[in-house]
């Protein structure tokens, strides 16, 4: 068994390789008898969530165990750490263990990126972030391997959260600017791509429909029930909610609000997969919502070919337990 740092983990795939890992995984989602995703389990407590995700599909499985605190924030912590366990689905065999922040950071740019490649314009070529953490510059490094982006407006909150911000991008796609805003109204006015990253419980985005219309929303980071990063006047002109699966239709609070508040039917909800695989369409001249909330399928793809690859290129710590 092999482990692999996040280090390793962030210097083993290109982004459009993880695009193409997270799109296979989202068209396997539409054969039933490819793959098992159990629900996930959330369990609270005082300080934030603990949540464990497993899956079997494609020769391999994985159980992902993830700690978000959004109390680290301000610690100058992760919000997300964790580990993921990656075996043989054949004999049962451990194959390697890999950290879970950098893998779920890469696993949800492409996540983001994937919604981005089916709900925008091919020409998009800027890009809003609300929630500039680590999440939110995955999400715009991942961005550039779909669109010809080449400018980024983030909210600012903080100096030093900015400048790691910058860093990350210049340091992986050196051609972009960042362009610093003091609101998110700010960045709709400056952008028609926003993505949203944070761990609110309460939309990010102000609830002014003339300030939303033709927008294009990617929101990433809320993945409860009670919690959601869009306003009612998004999924209103959108008149549908794009998710990266099934369970999301229960777990979000976009698709629960959205459907019990009357603002959208049940039919209104459909995954990505039905929209890669060309089942639904989209017009992407209009206001269009894309909500993802994590599914561990994801996870054991790209930690599948993490870990080929690191074989390939003799990366890693050979481990004995």
């Amino acid at each position: 068994m092999i482990a692999l740092t996040g280090a390793d983990i962030l210097g083993l795939l290109e982004a459009a390789e993880t695009v193409a890992l997270v799109e296979a995984a989202a068209l396997a989602t539409l054969d039933a008898g490819g793959f098992m995703v159990p629900q996930r389990a959330h369990v609270q407590w005082e300080s934030g969530t603990l949540l464990m995700m497993p899956a079997i599909g494609a020769g391999a499985m994985a159980v992902k165990l993830v700690s978000v605190v959004a109390g680290n924030a301000a610690r100058g912590l992760p919000v997300t750490n964790g580990l993921l366990l990656l075996n043989d689905a054949e004999s049962g065999l451990p194959l390697a263990i890999m950290d879970a922040a950098a893998l779920t950071a890469i696993r949800t740019g492409a996540v983001g990126a994937l919604g981005l490649k089916h709900v925008t314009p091919p020409a998009v070529a800027s890009l809003g972030v609300v929630g500039a953490g680590v999440q939110g510059a995955w999400q715009a490094i991942t961005a550039c391997a779909v669109r010809p982006i080449r400018e980024i407006f983030a909210v600012r909150r903080s100096a030093a959260g900015f400048e790691r911000f910058v860093a990350t991008l210049a340091a992986r796609v050196p051609q972009v600017t960042v362009t610093p805003c003091a609101s998110a109204a700010e960045v709709l006015e400056r952008t028609e791509v926003i993505v949203t990253a944070t761990t609110s419980a309460e939309p990010v985005l102000p609830d002014e429909p003339a300030l939303l219309e033709g927008k294009h929303f990617i929101a990433i980071g809320s993945f409860e029930r009670h919690m959601r990063e869009l306003p009612d006047a998004a999924l209103r002109l959108a008149a549908h909610l794009v998710l990266d699966s099934e369970f999301a239709r229960h777990e979000v609070g976009e698709a629960v609000r959205g459907v019990q508040q009357g603002i959208l039917a049940a039919a209104d909800l459909f995954t990505i997969g039905e929209l890669a695989a060309g089942r639904r369409t989209l017009d992407v001249a209009r206001t269009t919502a894309y909500k993802s909330a994590g599914m561990a399928l994801y996870d054991l793809y790209v930690a599948r070919a993490l870990y080929q690859a690191a074989l390939r290129r003799q990366v890693g710590q050979e481990i004995v337990l």
